[in-house]
Parts: structure tokens; sequence; C-alpha cells
């Protein structure tokens, strides 16, 4: 029989556990569908450079840090993709983030399934829940994704999709 000393001590021992929990960084999520990994992406802000047989597989929020340079925020989203299976990375809007983050960090929101984006992306429809919080938009563009200053001043958070357009069997 549990004494009230230990339920006592199994109540506090929970809530620190939470709290902990609740306090720590966020952390990448995997896509809900991974493609075999790719040896090469293409990171593009043209909706219209992506090919017609490309299917989108993995819509994200990427939360940069406000101190990472040009080239680590783009190998981190190559490396975050093709170890994803991505052929192509579509970014769309940024804004500033109200979270501090010491790394780059990959949210998932969905879909459940690949769907063809040509014939069915409807534009940046995902992830409002968190993206509405952040700050004003942000100008992001591919000056953004080379040398080696610091991409941003403050914390950003960036909608982007996962493509993949190797033909299916």
């Amino acid at each position: 029989m549990l004494s009230s000393r230990n339920v006592h001590r199994a109540v506090i021992a929970g809530i620190i556990g939470l709290f902990l929990v609740s306090c720590s960084e966020k952390q990448s999520q995997l896509p809900a569908t991974v493609m075999p990994a790719t040896n090469s992406v293409q990171i593009t802000l043209d909706e219209k450079s992506i090919p017609d047989a490309c299917d989108v597989f993995a819509q994200l929020i990427i939360t940069v840090p406000a101190d990472i340079t040009a080239s680590a925020l783009k190998r981190s989203i190559e490396l975050y993709a093709m170890n994803n299976g991505a052929d192509f990375v579509l970014i769309g809007m940024t804004r500033e983030s109200n979270d501090e983050p010491e790394q780059v960090i990959f949210q998932t929101y969905g879909p459940k399934t690949p769907y063809s984006f040509k014939k069915r992306w409807l534009g940046w429809k995902f992830g409002f829940s968190d993206w509405n919080h952040g700050g004003s938009l942000v100008d992001y563009g591919h000056d953004r994704l080379e040398g080696s200053e610091a991409v941003f001043d403050v914390p950003v958070e960036g909608q982007a999709l996962l493509l993949s357009c190797t033909p299916k069997s």
C-alpha cells in the first residue's frame, strides 16, 4: 500500500517531470512519409520551377536561430531534405519567431500521404496554429543562402515544402 508520503513524492516528481518536458527546446521532426535519401537537392523560392512530376511529402515550418551563417543554414536545409528524400525544397514566407532556438528546427505539418504539387497544391495553408504567433514578415531571398555572415539578426520561421520528383514505378 502506498503511504501518503510516497504519493506526495510521486506527485512532486510528476510535476517536475512535466515542467522539464515543457521547458525543453523544440526538436526537429521527421515527415510522415520519408522517401529514400537523395544525393542532391535544389532549394527554390519560385513555385514555377517545380517540375510537373513532383509530389509534396512534407510541409514544414523551419525555425532558424539569429546567428546562423547563410552557408550553415543552406547546408542544414540541404542535409535535412536529402536525408528525408527530397529533390526540391520550396521556400515560402518567413517571419520573425518568438522562439529562440540554438539550432535549426524542422517542424512538420503533414501531409499524411504525398500529393501532386501541380494538381493539388493550394498554397501555404498549414501550421497556422504556430505560424500566426510569429512577428513581422522578413525578406528571404537566394542571397540569404550564400556567404559567411549571419543570415538574420532575429530568429525567424520559414514555410517550406519537401518535394520528391522521382518517377513512380
